[in-house]
């Protein structure tokens, strides 16, 4: 329904005056009371956020701005305050993907100055930002600003040779130089990368060289074979009828050549004018994939790539230069997807057979750590740890030797990737430590293991396989307060960082030290609430329960045993582990002496489990004991039937001397055991029973009552008739 105008206007103006007045918090009042009419206004919700930010309440400011965006998706003022309000606290990543939705929503409406703007706020954030840049130079080239170009490709040039890609600097700085041959700073930057000293023969190559390499060999392999007859499989790749081999001949040879002596753009136009030939070979296109990339055309790259792929020759390779491909082109989550596939194929490489699908599973698990985080600080940070270690000498012996010790050091059951260790600072001499603290812990050196685990934890404070080996050394130790906070520490740390599994490992860890602690228990149930897997939960609530139960607190394990069931009840959840909670739950109520409410919770369990024994029989107990004998009587005799159906008289008899013994005075009950008795055949338990009820009456001085019973026995015709007729006579008298 449409608010009231008047109480509408009449905020909205004492709003505006009490900003005149720079009565900012009597203001932001005033138009949250306008607001409350019609939540739709859009000039009075931007009001109310200029008079937030006046108050130096960001948050609440922010949340106000994105309401607008949302709501005018379109207009770009409440997505710069967005961009604005961001930068004022401090959150530069967050503030410079706003500034460049910005410019992208600025391009859609043709406002190319703004737009340029908005990535020049973007870029001052995040310098590194190189598909800022690549729009910057982009939009430069088209508007013509030619020496702006220039600096934004030397800004690239430095980018790429602190990530180590002097190629890449080389390339981007000369082309700046053509534009702007005067600028000392692009000629000093060149002079700083040249003469470059070429590499040792010795030193390895990183996948990508390695991967160029064998295709340009093969490429003029294909040269060197061209007057012999190819192979049949080899015929069918290179040749087609209507192609001119000495014609491809020449491309080939024109392209190899232009890519060895770093002419891009002379090699790109050969590849392509082989592609559009039907000259498709895989070498074609992973090398034109590869130049695209260096060139910074990344959405030529990328088709390419990924057709190389899966390409056992280029497979590392490709996945490489995809994640740079993603990277720069500001793709996070998908610049991380192929980094970790190359340090998954490397890795796999190194384990045992039996070990592999442990371990594609630990790289499924990080992908989606990696991916829910969205964090382009991380990304940078891992890709440029791979890309040290994958150009670092010797790297492939590295591998084996780091698989080597991150098995000593892995918890039982866990696999540890190579990708965790590779982003981990000076990684040689932190898993060293752990591997010497193994050895030591292995020979029950427990002071010299805890000292190797802190040189570990000095080198890098974050790495938790460092911790949880430290916490194993305390528990062998026996300081077990110590291990239960490192636990705990662990976990919450894991749990922040989005690894539930791990968490969850660290706080069944906790447990064990300390089985009681209904803390940690209940941060795990969450744990694996959170993952959905219910039935783990409800048993961690069952225990949960009993913990509470055990030192007599009901009313908390009857709380705790209640939550489970509404968990399964929610999940549509049906288990043993839930039918068990259920009769906890009743059991917890009657100890309370709700007898009410523990009859319900047991006609709930009928309700759901028709055949749940138990549940019937205290369903009668619980009746005779609220005093509704008639309901009692009538659901006995449904169980007893059911029994009598199976043919277990034992079972009917158990149930019968049970409730009698409780409920004496209920005399229907007594006589149905006394007909049991008498089914059975067992007139002397008949009797006995008739005549302690006989007794029983007396004593109250129920004669009548009395009389009928011994009626009762007289029927039965037991041995010792005579004397109960006398009896009778002397009670009736």
């Amino acid at each position: 329904m449409p608010g009231n105008r008047a109480v509408f206007n009449d905020a909205v103006t004492k709003g505006h005056n009490a900003a005149w007045d720079g009565q900012w918090a009597k203001a932001a009042a005033e138009y949250r009371r306008a607001l409350a009419e019609f939540p739709d206004d859009a000039r009075i919700r931007l009001s109310l956020a200029h008079a937030l930010e006046q108050l130096g309440q960001w948050e609440s400011a922010l949340r106000e701005y994105r309401h607008l965006v949302q709501a005018q998706p379109k207009d770009p003022a409440p997505l710069a305050r967005v961009a604005a309000v961001l930068e004022k606290l401090q959150r530069k990543s967050e503030a410079a993907g706003v500034y460049v939705q910005l410019a992208d929503l600025y391009v859609a409406q043709n406002l190319t100055p703004q737009a340029i703007e908005a990535w020049r706020k973007a870029v001052e954030l995040e310098p590194e930002r190189t598909d800022v840049r690549q729009k910057l130079i982009e939009t430069y080239t088209r508007t013509g600003q030619l020496l702006a170009v220039a600096n934004e490709q030397l800004a690239l040039a430095k980018i790429y040779r602190a990530r180590g890609d002097k190629a890449k600097a080389q390339n981007l700085a000369e082309q700046a130089l053509r534009l702007d041959p005067h600028n000392a700073a692009i000629r000093a930057f060149i002079d700083e990368l040249t003469p470059r000293e070429p590499a040792p023969m010795t030193t390895p190559l990183s996948p990508v060289d390695a991967a160029e390499k064998t295709a340009l060999s093969r490429l003029a392999e294909t040269l060197l074979e061209a007057h012999e007859t190819p192979p049949e499989e080899e015929r069918r790749i290179t040749e087609r009828p209507d192609v001119d081999q000495a014609a491809v001949d020449a491309l080939i040879a024109r392209a190899v050549d232009a890519q060895m002596r770093h002419r891009a753009n002379d090699a790109i136009e050969a590849y392509r004018k082989l592609l559009a030939q039907g000259i498709a070979r895989p070498e074609i296109k992973f090398n034109l994939g590869l130049l695209y990339s260096e060139t910074m055309r990344y959405d030529e790259a990328i088709p390419l790539l990924s057709e190389t792929v899966n390409d056992p020759q280029y497979m590392l390779a490709s996945h490489y230069a995809l994640g740079q491909c993603y990277r720069a082109q500001g793709k996070i989550d998908r610049a991380l997807e192929h980094f970790l596939q190359v340090v998954k194929i490397v890795d796999l490489g190194s384990v045992r057979r039996d070990q592999v699908d442990d371990l594609i599973r630990v790289y499924e698990e990080l992908a989606e750590s990696y991916a829910s985080q969205g964090n382009r600080e991380e990304a940078e940070r891992f890709s440029r740890s791979l890309e040290e270690f994958l150009s670092s000498k010797g790297w492939e012996d590295k591998v084996q030797q780091f698989r080597q010790r991150l098995e000593a050091i892995k918890e039982e059951g866990e696999q540890i990737s190579l990708a965790q260790a590779i982003e981990v600072r000076e990684s040689d001499r932190v898993l060293e430590a752990l591997a010497f603290a193994h050895e030591y812990l292995r020979r029950e050196k427990f002071d010299a293991a805890s000292e190797e685990c802190m040189h570990a934890i000095e080198l890098a404070p974050t790495y938790l396989p460092a911790h949880i080996r430290l916490a194993e050394i305390l528990v062998k130790q026996g300081r077990l307060s110590e291990a239960n906070a490192k636990y705990q520490t662990i976990a919450e740390l894991c749990t922040i960082q989005g690894d539930l599994k791990r968490a969850e490992a660290m706080y069944r860890h906790a447990l064990k030290i300390v089985p009681e602690d209904v803390g940690t228990r209940s941060k795990l149930i969450d744990l694996l609430v959170q993952q959905n897997r219910v039935e783990e939960a409800l048993e961690q609530y069952l225990e949960l329960g009993e913990s509470f139960a055990r030192v007599n607190q009901v009313g908390k394990a009857l709380e705790k045993f209640a939550e489970g069931i509404r968990l399964a009840t929610r999940a549509g959840h049906s288990s043993k582990t839930l039918l068990t909670l259920r009769h906890r739950l009743a059991e917890m109520r009657a100890r309370q002496n709700d007898f009410a409410g523990a009859l319900s919770a047991y006609q709930e369990i009928r309700q759901q489990s028709p055949d749940d024994e138990r549940a019937h029989f205290y369903i009668v107990d619980l009746e005779f004991r609220l005093g509704q004998a008639s309901a009692a009587m009538r659901d006995l005799e449904e169980l007893l039937a059911r029994y009598q159906k199976r043919n277990e008289p034992q079972k009917m008899t158990n149930v019968l001397e049970a409730l009698v013994q409780s409920y004496p005075a209920e005399i229907p009950l007594t006589l149905r055991l006394v007909e049991h008795y008498r089914v059975l055949g067992d007139l002397e338990r008949a009797v006995a029973t008739l005549d302690a009820l006989g007794e029983a009456q007396l004593s109250l001085g129920n004669k009548r009552v009395a009389a009928d019973v011994i009626r009762r026995i007289i029927e039965l015709n037991p041995p010792q008739v005579e004397e109960y007729k006398k009896l009778l006579q002397q009670i009736s008298r």
